[in-house]
């Protein structure tokens, strides 16, 4: 049963790559067109991707707390347990600036249309030249109240663990003032921190009350911490 099953995730899986490919090559006339172009072409995409994962793995998902986004512009600042996460923020939110890893922008096509999107690069590597990078695009991204998507780890966590949280998150919520949705989620019970097998089951994503701008670096990142990591837990004990 578990070969069958393997083989299938892997079929499924290559046909998802081929499928994204063959959609990121169509949609190559719309990196000369406005931005807004390439943005629902990357939603588009995300959508497809989560009906895909639902109808051929019975990866289902549900989203608790959609009360708690606000109006105009924030920052949602995520748990990261799979790379499930990244398109189903894409998927829900139309026109999300995703913080994404520089080394994104080199992969064929889909950097490309990220770059023309203008999702948000970070270069670890820079420090400060970097921080200040971050903020100059996430300040015209809340301009034009796009919706800020950052993974406060930089990286993704196995179920049960917790990875060093990093200082973009805070230098966003600092410097732009707007406020920062906490969300907590279980996607590694279902698809682990790193490969690409997929089990069934049901997702949970629960966006929590913001929190308002205003507090102090320390307070804001210890805020933000506890809350992201007790509500993600609460989530896996409840599944488990």
């Amino acid at each position: 049963m578990n070969i069958k099953k393997n083989i299938y995730s892997i079929a499924t899986t290559g046909f998802l790559i081929l499928l994204t490919l063959s959609i990121a090559t169509l949609g190559l006339p719309f990196l000369f067109l406005p931005r807004r172009y390439s943005a629902k072409l990357i939603h588009v995409w995300s959508k497809l991707m989560l009906f895909l994962f639902k109808n051929l793995n019975g990866l289902d998902w549900e989203v608790i707390g959609t009360d708690n986004i606000p109006s105009g512009s924030f920052i949602v600042a995520s748990k990261h347990q799979s790379i499930w996460d990244t398109v189903f923020f894409t998927a829900f939110f139309p026109d999300a600036a995703m913080v994404l890893k520089r080394m994104i922008i080199f992969i064929p096509l889909y950097g490309w249309h990220a770059i023309k999107a203008k999702m948000i690069w970070l270069d670890r590597g820079a420090h400060s030249k970097a921080l200040r990078k971050l903020i100059k695009q996430g300040q015209e991204c809340s301009k034009n109240e796009r919706p800020i998507i950052i993974f406060p780890e930089g990286t993704r966590s196995a179920v049960g663990e917790k990875n060093e949280y990093k200082s973009g998150v805070s230098a966003l919520y600092r410097f732009l003032e707007i406020p920062c949705i906490p969300v907590a989620l279980d996607s590694g019970l279902y698809w682990k921190e790193k490969g690409l097998k997929r089990n069934s089951g049901k997702i949970k994503v629960k966006f929590l009350p913001p929190i308002k701008p205003g507090l102090m670096r320390k307070d804001f990142e210890k805020k933000l911490e506890n809350i992201i990591e007790g509500e993600t837990n609460l989530l896996i004990k409840e599944n488990i």
